[in-house]
């Protein structure tokens, strides 16, 4: 029988009885469906799962992404196609993964594309004995709390990501935006399930909200960054070796604490591809809520 428990009050809930090495009953896939589309992400502990089992799970939940052109390490590739492995691990001196180590800013996952993806989902292999934790902030939620003023300066604008790392660190003049993928997406981002509008703006990657002055749209930004990251909307995750940890990239941001550099972290990532045209949401006006 499942087991749904939340994980937190801001994000996400642990799914107990399943093996997801077994294909899922219909009835079951509706109930960790469900929990999904609720809590934006769902955790598997204890899994041993190969690839073909991550594989499988995760094409119930739509078309497994691919990778683009020749991306991806000799060690990836080898691990099953669209696998993207989160590592510091060397071989031979030579990376085997991506993403290897260090602190990363709260984001959302390919923003900077016409289509970002639906989902991410992480299997741990190997984990550092401290840190090197996912942290979650619930962009449904931080959209709600704004205040009524700011949703009406947002309302209806679109924020340019960018493909920069800390591109909101970036001296202004610093790049070239033209050289580098980018794409414009509603602020107030509708999800195409739940109807729900999230806050669609990440700390790493989004350089304006248009239409705006540049000092307005940089304050305004860095109003929202911090707004994300308060700790009422946050769930932090300890990894733990046979974890399975899926999320929903329509509607949450995720970011990773630093880890000792001489300690093994080992995660296999794949992605979902979405199918369904960003559309661009209402703002959750507390005024009407409170009607």
């Amino acid at each position: 029988m499942i087991e749904i428990v939340p994980l937190s009050d801001a994000i996400g809930a642990e799914i107990r009885g399943l093996d997801l090495r077994e294909p899922l009953s219909d009835e079951d896939f509706r109930s960790v469906e469900q929990a999904w589309f609720e809590h934006l992400i769902i955790l598997f502990r204890d899994q041993d799962l190969s690839y073909d089992h991550q594989r499988n799970f995760a094409a119930r939940f739509g078309e497994v992404a691919k990778r683009g052109g020749d991306r991806g390490s000799d060690a990836e590739k080898a691990e099953g196609e669209g696998v993207m492995l989160v590592t510091n691990i060397r071989e031979n001196g030579k990376p085997i993964g991506t993403l290897p180590d260090g602190e990363m800013m709260f984001h959302s996952d390919t923003p900077y594309t016409e289509n970002p993806l639906k989902a991410t989902m992480l299997y741990a292999l190997e984990v550092p004995s401290q840190g090197g934790e996912t942290l979650f902030s619930n962009c449904y939620k931080a959209a709600a709390s704004l205040t009524d003023p700011v949703k009406r300066r947002l309302a209806g604008r679109d924020a340019m990501h960018v493909f920069e790392y800390q591109v909101t660190e970036t001296p202004e003049g610093g790049f070239d935006r033209t050289t580098l993928p980018h794409f414009a997406h509603p602020v107030f981002r509708k999800h195409p399930d739940t109807g729900r509008s999230s806050l669609y703006v990440s700390e790493l990657m989004t350089d304006e909200i248009i239409g705006l002055p540049d000092e307005e749209s940089r304050e305004l930004l860095e109003t929202l960054f911090a707004h994300l990251r308060k700790e009422e909307f946050i769930y932090e995750h300890a990894w733990r070796p046979g974890d399975l940890l899926m999320w929903d990239n329509r509607c949450c941001n995720h970011a990773r604490n630093d880890f000792p550099r001489d300690e093994r972290r080992l995660l296999r990532r794949l992605t979902l591809r979405e199918d369904q045209p960003v559309m661009m949401g209402d703002p959750p006006y507390r005024e009407a809520a409170a009607r």
